[in-house]
């Protein structure tokens, strides 16, 4: 709606006034163009007579009565070209007073190709096209004259816009993704936060594609910039399909599910029941009660199954705690640290935070340590845990670029940075 009143403003600002001088041949443009305010162009009785009666006739906004008068003017044998131009900027102006938005962009296109547009003018004119022809869902016109006007007067965000959405509207979903990614760089270049629906828009063309590491990337970049639990929600779907998990790793994606209150009762169960297998029962423990606690657990149709799991997690954690401060003395006198890493992920599912901090550093300072990015990741959310947003985030970018946590490690991020 705003687009299409913007346009009409535009037309309408192309007005003309006849005056009544030595004779019937003086017209003035008001507005547009500067020219020939300057010039003051003569006219022929036979073309200025009837401009004359139609410019009077928009003053009583009689504009299909004012179209008429010009048309009249049109159907003059041997006018000059200044004339031609003339007549076509009134006929611009009356059609835009009509909301014939279609029958100005004909007019345009005409001067446009007689060269009747004073070149400081073109870009503007340029840009009324993409604008009329995007309103007029006549997408390869609004391609047309949007990309001219980029090639022509540079970059400009509502024209690039316009051309993306009309790529993805007429159905080249590849070139409307390169298109709104375009704009996605300018803004990041120029230190802006790039719109969200242009993120949802190439996620869209993504989805057409079926390009599901993409809609992951971009779901990563709405949750930086727009973060939602929706969104949340929407990329663990997709993070399954980047790779192929471990049961650990898999432990590793449900902690983060968990911390977001987004785990489902399945997940819950799954999370607890891969733990005790890990023989981390005090993440089972943890896991139970976070989902009872939740209300997500504790349904009467499966109440008395997770009710023995739950005992069971309990009893197992409560030997598990009972032995392991002695596991870590002698974890600490091993030559390398995977012992002790085990010991630290044992100690965070206990809640037991800061001793899974000085375990897991200690663990990696030694080496060897078989699986380091899960020990990094679990040192982020121990210190997340404590209150040690800067420590966290440090440790989860330490998770390497080529492993397949990557990017969990940076979902842990975007989760810390919004922790107050």
């Amino acid at each position: 709606m705003y687009v299409k009143k913007l346009i009409l403003a535009t037309l309408r600002s192309f007005a003309f006034v006849v005056v009544a001088a030595t004779s019937l041949a003086s017209v003035t443009a008001v507005m547009s163009p500067a020219a020939f305010a300057a010039e003051k162009p003569k006219l022929s009785q036979k073309v200025g007579k009837p401009l004359q009666e139609a410019q009077q006739l928009i003053g009583q906004k009689k504009f299909k009565e004012a179209l008429d008068k010009v048309n009249e003017a049109s159907a003059v044998s041997g006018k000059s070209a200044q004339e031609d131009q003339i007549i076509n900027e009134f006929k611009i102006s009356i059609l835009g007073q009509m909301k014939d938005t279609a029958g100005a962009a004909k007019v345009i296109e005409t001067m446009l190709a007689a060269n009747q547009i004073p070149a400081a003018q073109i870009p503007e004119r340029i840009l009324l096209l993409t604008q009329i022809y995007f309103q007029q869902k006549d997408y390869p016109k609004a391609i047309q004259y949007g990309e001219r006007y980029v090639k022509d007067s540079g970059a400009n965000v509502e024209v690039m816009d316009i051309v993306a959405r009309s790529y993805y509207l007429k159905g080249d979903f590849k070139t409307a993704g390169e298109q709104v990614q375009k704009l996605i760089k300018q803004a990041e270049q120029a230190k802006k936060i790039p719109e969200k629906g242009w993120y949802e828009l190439l996620m869209s063309c993504q989805f057409k594609l079926d390009n599901k590491v993409g809609i992951t990337t971009t779901l990563e970049s709405l949750l930086n910039n727009y973060p939602t639990q929706e969104y949340w929600r929407n990329i663990f779907k997709y993070l399954s399909n980047e790779a192929s998990y471990s049961e650990k790793e898999t432990i590793e994606i449900f902690r983060l599910k968990k911390a977001l209150g987004i785990l489902e009762a399945k997940e819950y169960i799954d999370m607890a029941e891969l733990s005790l297998a890990m023989n981390d029962p005090g993440d089972a423990k943890a896991a139970l009660e976070a989902g009872t606690s939740a209300g997500v657990l504790g349904q009467a149709k499966e109440k008395e199954r997770e009710t023995r799991l739950l005992n069971l997690a309990k009893t197992k954690a409560a030997q598990d705690l009972a032995s392991l401060d002695v596991s870590a003395a002698e974890a600490q006198t091993l030559p390398n640290g995977e012992a002790l890493a085990k010991i630290g992920a044992a100690y965070l599912g206990h809640g037991l935070n800061d001793k899974a901090i000085a375990a897991l550093k200690t663990a990696i300072n030694k080496g060897s340590v078989s699986s380091i990015d899960e020990a990094y990741l679990r040192l982020g959310v121990a210190n997340l845990n404590s209150g040690k947003k800067a420590d966290a985030i440090k440790a989860f970018q330490s998770v390497s670029d080529k492993s397949k946590l990557a990017r969990l490690s940076r979902l842990w991020i975007i989760y810390a940075q919004s922790k107050k």
